[in-house]
């Protein structure tokens, strides 16, 4: 009797500290989440109160639109060619400004460096760089005698879509490399100079070693780059706007094109709904297969 009141009193006094959380999550993630899905089912255009029941049109229609497959085809590439650069480049950096080895603080610092500009901002700056009239790119290509190599970098459809996955990456290493160098910093150093001294070769010490005592972090980080490439939006926009030729139509921009140019907002509702639907399955799926025993240290 005594445990369950000291319960009770528990469940009394953190109730008012969960309160204010609870209501913010309601009101701008649980709301907004099942009005959108509600309005998936409607023709709402968005200029008047009338939302007209459409059942499951709007996911018919999704499912033939051949621009919604071909923007779902570039955003599962913009995130396997993001996702392919940026760890293997995130691990390097991060073991490289670890143990306090001779630059790794100003090395450090020039990673995180991007971090300190808006998205805006980058994608601006990577806009002027390749840029086919005055940007840098070009013209050192053409210092060099490389004018075989010069082209419209954003405006042809072969390139556009790896120099926006560039650019986002520039951006956005920073934090990757802070969160894996954070978990190499548990790693005991002891551990890793046994292994040298029995002949172990740094590469082996590394993936014997290294990278299973901190499998869960990059396990983590691949679903959050996972997420993050499926919804990505601001960058893209940014620089090309899903062009040229639908090139780097994403599903973000898409949604936003359909929603906020064509005013046909239970179209995007439904386009949100299946962005999200995609998302949780492809976080799961990632989650389940790359599962293993936890080394414990």
């Amino acid at each position: 009797m005594a445990r369950n009141g000291v319960r009770r009193s528990q469940k009394r006094l953190i109730l008012p500290f969960l309160a204010p959380a609870l209501i913010l999550f309601g009101l701008f993630i649980l709301y907004p989440a099942v009005k959108t899905l509600y309005l998936s089912f409607t023709s709402w255009q968005g200029v008047t109160t009338d939302q007209p029941w459409a059942g499951l049109a709007n996911f018919r229609e999704l499912w033939r639109d051949p621009i919604a497959r071909h923007a779902l085809s570039v955003t599962f590439k913009y995130t396997a060619l993001g996702g392919v650069i940026l760890f293997p480049l995130a691990m390097y950096f991060a073991v490289a400004t670890s143990d306090g080895r001779f630059g790794a603080r100003t090395f450090r610092f020039i990673v995180l460096a991007p971090l300190a500009l808006s998205v805006v901002t980058a994608a601006i700056l990577w806009k002027f760089i390749f840029n086919p009239t005055f940007g840098p790119l070009n013209a050192i290509l053409g210092a060099v005698g490389l004018h075989s190599l010069e082209r419209p970098w954003l405006g042809d459809t072969s390139t556009a879509l790896a120099c926006v996955v560039v650019a986002t990456i520039w951006h956005g290493l920073g934090q990757w490399v802070v969160l894996i160098g954070a978990s190499l910093s548990r790693v005991p150093l002891e551990v890793r100079e046994a292994a040298l001294i029995d002949g172990a070769r740094d590469r082996q010490v590394f993936f014997r070693i290294t990278l299973p005592l901190v499998w869960e972090t990059v396990r983590i980080l691949l679903v959050l780059w996972i997420i993050a490439g499926l919804q990505s939006f601001a960058f893209v926009w940014s620089m090309t706007q899903g062009g040229p030729l639908n090139a780097t139509e994403v599903l973000a921009t898409y949604v936003y094109r359909t929603g906020f140019v064509d005013y046909r907002y239970g179209y995007a509702a439904a386009a949100s709904v299946v962005t999200v639907a995609i998302i949780a399955l492809f976080s799961l799926f990632l989650n389940l297969i790359t599962r293993r025993e936890v080394v414990r240290y």
